[in-house]
């Protein structure tokens, strides 16, 4: 399937062992985005946790953050989806998309899987 990084401002989500758990059991690779002591580096879903994106990112792999900053430059095969409301700010952050939350990113992912 897909590697599907996770930025650790978006492993803030109470409920994310579930939330990682649906994308685990359809076979995606999840790799946590954050220094080696963020609080969710224990979950056993994760693959692997890396400090920094990959550049380049692997073909067809999602980016999940909170962090509207970090959607900035877009990487080639790398789809960003910001998790919560976009700024107000003048500048546009460059997300591909946005979830409400990390329960709807997750539902992003596993409906365009089935779509394709």
């Amino acid at each position: 399937m897909h590697t599907i990084f996770l930025d650790g401002s978006a492993a803030a989500d109470p409920e994310i062992g579930d939330r990682l758990t649906h994308l685990a059991d359809a076979g995606h690779r999840l790799v946590l985005v954050a220094p080696a002591d963020h609080p969710a580096a224990g979950l056993p879903a994760w693959t692997a946790h890396v400090a920094t994106l990959p550049s380049p990112a692997p073909r067809g792999s999602w980016f999940l953050t909170a962090d509207p900053g970090a959607c900035g430059d877009r990487l080639p095969g790398l789809r960003t989806v910001l998790i919560g409301p976009r700024e107000s700010a003048l500048r546009p952050t460059r997300c591909d998309g946005t979830a409400r939350d990390l329960r709807d990113a997750v539902l992003e992912i596993l409906t365009a899987d089935a779509m394709s």
